[in-house]
């Protein structure tokens, strides 16, 4: 995409934001009564995805970055991880509406599914510490026994073609358990 902080900048308009073009491609959002908040733009050509390496390369140029906005969504489970570790969040242009709705820090977003999915592990007391290791993928610590690496989904009805899809967008994380959160999802489907 050519000019996605110009394309942003119009959708916040849509909804009512105000912003200010800073450099390397930053926008700042005005949402009086909560602080301003700064996003780094970042627009993919086909085929590309936005990676690990890519999000420290931008960090390195924006030392304060809170949030990264990636237009469209092909965001790599390793950049997810990193965003985790650097405490920022990076995510898709509805994901930023949200923080911008919801967060006063939007540093600190975490999507929906997200969160229902961390605040039912960590309400298991055997639950020592989360570790996001993808996009649905996390390293669950355990009082006594070993880490598990989970991968989940909430789809509604789950075939094996999707089991098997799921897997290879998840290659590369070693994963213990595949969690389907959705209650009314009755196991898996040959069809």
């Amino acid at each position: 995409m050519n000019d996605v902080r110009g394309w942003i900048e119009k959708k916040l308009q849509e909804e009512g934001y105000l912003s200010t073009r800073l450099p390397s491609s930053q926008l700042e959002i005005m949402r009086a009564p909560r602080p301003n908040a700064r996003v780094i733009c970042i627009g993919l050509g086909d085929g590309e995805r936005f990676d690990a390496d890519d999000l420290r390369a931008r960090v390195d140029v924006v030392q304060d970055t809170t949030f990264v906005v990636v237009v469209p969504t092909r965001i790599s489970h390793a950049a997810y991880e990193r965003a985790e570790e650097l405490g920022i969040c990076v995510a898709g242009f509805g994901e930023l509406l949200d923080a911008l709705e919801q967060d006063d820090d939007i540093a600190d977003h975490v999507d929906s599914q997200e969160r229902y999915e961390r605040r039912r592990l960590t309400f298991n007391s055997e639950v020592k510490s989360i570790k996001r290791k993808g996009h649905h993928a996390y390293e669950v610590t355990r009082c006594r026994r070993r880490p598990l690496t989970i991968i989940t989904t909430n789809n509604y009805e789950f075939t094996a073609d999707q089991l098997y899809s799921l897997l290879e967008s998840y290659a590369g994380i070693d994963a213990d358990l595949i969690v389907v959160t959705n209650p009314n999802c009755r196991g898996f489907s040959t069809d």
